[in-house]
């Protein structure tokens, strides 16, 4: 039967509590040991990560910070570089129209010297028509008289005129 011993029951008391003794002095004292390592351990691994993505967000910051920094630099090189290419596209397209100018200057002036040149040519192309007509008809014995005034028909009919070379 069950039976309620006072002495039994208060050994039992002294038993837990020794047991409960030496199990804190060496056994829980142990565990909590590792565990508090262990917590230190995880804490200093969150600090270490922490400061890793502290340091990558100041890393991203910097970063982003130089890649605005050399977008403007770009953009004003380009700006720069656009602005140097009209300027040169600007002096060549007017030494180009300087150049052009001075070649049409020269080919009408050429032209003028051509025209010229031929103007002498005919001119001594007509002469030279002329003497051979009046040597031709010197040869057949026409008169001096007649002579004039063929050649000077020739003369207006050559040259468009109708002067006949008397007043």
């Amino acid at each position: 039967m069950l039976s309620f011993d006072p002495v039994n029951f208060i050994c039992m008391i002294i038993n837990i509590l020794i047991l409960y003794f030496i199990a804190k002095k060496f056994l829980f004292g142990k565990v909590n040991e590792i565990i508090k390592k262990r917590q230190d351990e995880v804490n200093s691994a969150y600090s270490a990560a922490d400061k890793v993505t502290k340091e990558a967000q100041d890393s991203r910051h910097e970063y982003n910070m130089q890649l605005a920094e050399f977008e403007k630099e770009r953009s004003e090189k380009m700006d720069e570089a656009v602005k140097e290419a009209e300027a040169r596209k600007t002096a060549i397209i007017d030494d180009a129209n300087a150049e052009a100018g001075e070649i049409l200057k020269n080919a009408r002036g050429e032209a003028e010297r051509i025209k010229s040149m031929a103007n002498i040519d005919h001119d001594r192309q007509v002469e030279e028509l002329v003497f051979d007509v009046a040597a031709r008809l010197a040869g057949q014995a026409i008169t001096e008289e007649a002579n004039s005034e063929l050649y000077d028909r020739f003369l207006s009919q050559a040259t468009g005129s109708n002067n006949t070379g008397k007043e």
